[in-house]
C-alpha cells in the first residue's frame, strides 16, 4: 500500500512536517508577495483609471446620471464590447470631485485573494490611511463572506467620506464562484458612503433582486451608452472638424445603432471622414473592422500591433526592451491618438492596454502570420515579467507560447508562497494547465492537493498525491512522500475510512 512506502520518511522528517518544502520562513514569502506586487505593472495598471483629455467626447448626460446614483449600492453598466463603458468610467473620473477608487479586471483575478489584493490595492492608492490596516493573508483559509467582510470593517473604520468603487471588465468574475460570493457578501453589506459601479459586457451576476427590492440598485445598457443626435454632432465636430447635417447624422445612428466604436472605426476606414460612411456604408462587425484598420495601417505601426499584442500591460520602455526597438512610445500615442481600442492610463509615466478582444484578434493575426516571430517574443516578455516578479503573466504567457516546460518551472517555484497566501484558484489553473507535466517532485502537486482536499474535493485530491507514489521510483524526495502521505492522512479522516 503506498502509505506503507513512506513509513521511514515520515519517521525521519516528523520534524519537519511544518515546515514548507520550499524552506523559506513566512516573513520572507510575505516581503517576497508584497514586492511582487510593488512591482507588478498590471497590477499598477488595473489600479489606474484611464486617462480622459480633450479629445474625447465627455458625455454630460451620463456622468450626470452617474452622479445621481452615489446613494445606491450597485450601479450595473453592461453592453457589448466598444459601447464606450471604460472611457465612460474615465469620463466619470475625470468629472467628479467623489473620491475614486479604480479596479480594472482581468482573467487572474478569478482567483478570489488575487481579487481581493486588487481591490486592497486601490483602496490604499485613494486612502492611505488604510496602507497597512487589512492583512489579507489572515483571511487565505476563510470564506468569500468573510473576506468581504473584512474589507468592510476596513472601510467602517478607517472612511468616513463617500467614495466610489469603479470596477471594469466587472463580469470576469461571472464564472468565478469564490470571486462572484466576495463580491455578492461585499455588496450585501456594503457601508453607505460606498457606491460601486460595475461596468461589463454582461451583468454582474450577485443578488441583484435583493437589491432591486432594497432601492440600492442601477443599471444602464446599450440603449443607454449610444450615442445621441448631440453628442454624434459633438463627436463630429470635435474628433473629425465636420459639420454633418441631420440627414448625415440620421444616416450614421442607422447603420451604427449609436455603437461608439462603430463611428469612430467608419472614419478610420474611409480616412477619417464621417461623411463618406453615409454614402459608402460598410458592416458594423467588429472582426471585420478591426482587420480592415489593421491593414491600412503603416507597416511600423502595423508591424507594432502585432508584435506589441503580447504584452498584457504595455509601458514604452518594456516595449522597447523586449520589442527591440526605440520607438516605442511614439507609436502608443499614435495608437492612443488613432482611436484604436488601446487605453493610457493616467499615471506618469502612463501605461497602455489593449482591449482584450483587439488584443485576441492580433495575437491570432500574428499566430497564424509568423507563429515562431510570436513565441520569440512570448516568451521574452515572459522572461521580462519573472524578472520583475508578475508570476502569473510570466506563466501565461508561456503557456501561450506553447513552452509548458518553463512555465511550469515558475508555477513549481511560486506554488508555495502562493498557496499560503490563498491563491487557491490559481494553483489549481496552474495544475490544470500543465497537468502531465507536473513532476513527482512538486511543490505545485502537492499544494493543488492540499487545496482540493481542504474544498471537499477527496477524490481529485488523492489523484494527484496517489500519483507520487505510483512515481516511487523515480526518486521522489522523501519530504514529498512524507507531505503526501500526512495529506492522505487527513482526507481518509475526513472521508470517516
Amino acid at each position: 500500500m503506498y502509505v506503507e512506502r513512506t513509513l521511514s520518511a515520515l519517521t525521519a522528517l516528523s520534524c519537519q512536517l511544518a515546515e514548507p518544502v520550499a524552506g523559506r520562513s513566512d516573513q520572507g514569502k510575505e516581503e517576497s508577495l508584497r514586492r511582487m506586487a510593488k512591482l507588478d505593472p498590471a497590477l499598477k495598471h488595473a489600479i489606474t483609471p484611464p486617462s480622459f483629455d480633450d479629445n474625447k467626447l465627455h458625455r454630460e448626460r451620463l456622468v450626470d446620471a452617474l452622479h445621481a446614483e452615489l446613494p445606491r449600492k450597485l450601479v450595473v453598466i453592461a453592453a457589448p464590447a466598444g459601447y464606450g463603458k471604460t472611457t465612460l468610467l474615465a469620463d466619470f473620473v475625470a468629472h467628479t470631485e467623489v473620491p475614486v477608487c479604480w479596479v480594472g479586471l482581468t482573467e487572474a483575478d478569478k482567483d478570489v485573494m488575487r481579487l481581493a489584493s486588487v481591490f486592497l490595492a486601490s483602496l490604499e492608492k485613494r486612502f492611505r490611511r488604510l496602507r497597512g490596516e487589512l492583512d489579507l493573508k489572515a483571511f487565505a483559509e476563510g470564506s468569500p463572506a468573510s473576506l468581504a467582510q473584512g474589507f468592510v470593517d476596513l472601510i467602517v473604520g478607517n472612511v468616513q467620506e463617500a467614495f466610489a468603487l469603479l470596477v471594469d471588465e466587472a463580469d470576469v468574475i461571472n464564472s468565478s464562484t469564490e470571486g462572484l460570493a466576495f463580491l455578492d457578501a461585499l455588496c450585501d453589506r456594503l457601508p453607505e458612503q460606498v457606491t460601486i459601479y460595475a461596468a461589463g459586457r454582461e451583468v454582474l451576476e450577485v443578488s441583484l433582486a435583493k437589491l432591486m427590492a432594497e432601492g440600492a440598485l442601477a443599471g444602464y445598457g446599450p440603449h443607454d451608452l449610444a450615442l445621441t443626435r448631440s453628442e454624434l454632432f459633438d463627436l463630429a465636430k470635435r474628433s473629425y472638424g465636420e459639420e454633418l447635417s441631420d440627414e448625415e447624422v440620421d444616416k450614421l445612428l442607422d447603420e451604427t445603432t449609436g455603437w461608439i466604436t462603430g463611428v469612430i472605426l467608419s472614419g478610420a476606414l474611409s480616412g477619417r471622414s464621417l461623411r463618406a460612411v453615409t454614402t459608402n456604408p460598410r458592416p458594423m462587425v467588429y472582426e471585420y473592422l478591426a482587420s480592415v484598420v489593421l491593414n491600412r495601417q503603416p507597416e511600423d505601426l502595423r508591424r507594432f500591433l502585432l508584435d506589441s499584442s503580447a504584452l498584457p500591460v504595455m509601458s514604452p520602455s518594456t516595449c522597447d526592451e523586449i520589442l527591440g526597438i526605440e520607438q516605442s512610445g511614439k507609436l502608443l500615442e499614435k495608437l492612443v491618438a488613432e482611436g484604436l481600442f488601446v487605453s493610457r492610463s493616467s499615471d506618469s509615466p502612463p501605461t497602455y492596454q489593449y482591449h482584450p478582444l483587439f488584443r485576441e484578434f492580433l495575437i491570432e493575426t500574428k499566430r497564424a502570420a509568423d507563429p515562431e516571430s510570436l513565441n520569440e517574443i512570448l516568451v521574452r516578455a515572459a522572461d521580462y515579467m519573472d524578472r520583475i516578479g508578475a508570476v502569473e503573466d510570466a506563466v501565461d504567457l508561456l503557456v501561450k507560447a506553447g513552452d509548458l516546460d518553463r512555465g511550469y518551472d515558475i508555477a513549481e517555484r511560486s506554488a508555495v508562497a502562493y498557496f499560503a497566501r490563498g491563491r487557491v484558484s490559481t494553483l489549481l489553473r496552474w495544475a490544470e494547465i500543465f497537468g502531465a507535466a507536473s513532476r513527482p517532485n512538486s511543490n505545485l502537486r502537492i499544494r493543488a492537493a492540499a487545496a482540493l482536499s481542504d474544498r471537499g474535493e477527496f477524490d481529485k485530491a488523492e489523484g494527484l498525491l496517489i500519483g507520487l507514489f505510483d512515481a516511487v521510483q523515480q526518486d521522489v524526495l522523501p519530504e514529498f512522500l512524507a507531505q503526501g502521505a500526512v495529506r492522505l492522512g487527513r482526507i481518509a479522516y475526513y472521508k470517516g475510512d
